[in-house]
């Protein structure tokens, strides 16, 4: 599922609506087919879980009940979503918050391990209390400055070599290649040999190389992934021998080799999120729950409901 609303980002349910009052619901789509004999055969619909929000249940002061009218109408009664805090489930545990490999626009390799790749999505964990069994769940929209951990040691989020940066609009986390070095040679076939200028420290036989700006028909194959490496030979170490095939294509010039966390460093991060919903309805009807002087005024919702956008 893939978001069609545009959500600001700058637009966030007060926590004071929260407290006023609400309730929820998750909902997942299974088609349930019953059979002659009784059984019921379920295909699961969708793959993920999306959360309801029903507001203004409980009547609310005419200041708080203002502010929702607002967001309706800054929103323009649902056309573009806002973010909001689950009020039972906003906060994820650095046991919980894995990051997931992110490359070519995919989710690829193994949840909390590194790939060799620098971007990386955020999930949190679900698990059936007694069983192994488990759930993740992509967040895209972190609070500012979530911890991030890798091989179970702090990464700093700047721009220094090995640090990250976090997108807080889709929380893909990015970090800085530790060591890079100029490719000098690409030998195409079966396998691929790349020479760089010089070895890239920390990474190993059984590790990945990523590659990226080099030209000619090989581009298409090497640019902007990760490649396993099979052996690592040369004098200083620098050629690297990848299991990807480039029979029939050439190298011209240019390019650069990078380490980025590797499958043998776990990666993890802990914060909070907030979840991207949006007005289910074009209306919201009001109540006049206790009348008397403006300010004592309360006000209840029946029918002011919000969905969560998949993103």
């Amino acid at each position: 599922m893939t978001a069609s609303i545009t959500i600001f980002s700058d637009v966030i349910l007060p926590s004071s609506i929260i407290a006023a009052g609400v309730r929820g619901r998750q909902i997942r789509r299974n088609t349930r087919t019953p059979a002659a004999n009784g059984r019921v055969r379920i295909n699961i619909d969708w793959a993920r879980t999306l959360r309801q929000y029903d507001l203004g249940i409980v009547p609310m002061l005419i200041s708080a009940w203002q502010t929702l009218e607002g967001l309706h109408e800054v929103t323009e009664g649902g056309a573009y979503g806002l973010l909001m805090q689950d009020p039972k489930d906003h906060t994820v545990l650095v046991a919980e918050g894995l990051l997931y490999p992110y490359n070519a626009s995919a989710l690829t390799g193994t949840i909390g391990l590194g790939y060799g790749v620098p971007s990386y999505r955020l999930h949190k964990r679900y698990t059936a209390a007694g069983s192994a069994r488990t759930k993740d769940r992509l967040i895209t929209r972190p609070l500012a400055s979530p911890a991030i951990t890798r091989g179970g040691s702090a990464v700093t989020l700047g721009a220094g070599a090995g640090n990250a940066a976090v997108d807080l609009d889709t929380g893909i986390v990015t970090f800085v290649a530790d060591s890079s070095s100029t490719v000098t040679a690409v030998t195409v076939g079966a396998t691929t040999q790349v020479t760089l200028t010089a070895a890239l420290s920390g990474v190993a036989v059984g590790e990945r190389l990523y590659l990226s700006g080099l030209g000619g028909t090989v581009a298409s194959t090497l640019n902007g992934l990760s490649h396993a490496i099979s052996a690592i030979s040369g004098g200083g170490s620098n050629v690297y021998t990848l299991t990807v095939a480039t029979t029939g294509l050439a190298w011209t010039s240019g390019g650069s080799g990078y380490a980025y966390p590797q499958s043998t460093e776990a990666l993890a991060w802990s914060g909070q999120f907030y979840v991207p919903v949006h007005f289910v309805s074009d209306e919201i009807d009001w109540e006049l729950a206790r009348s008397g002087p403006y300010d004592g005024r309360l006000v209840a919702g029946p029918n002011v409901s919000m969905m969560e956008v998949p993103e």
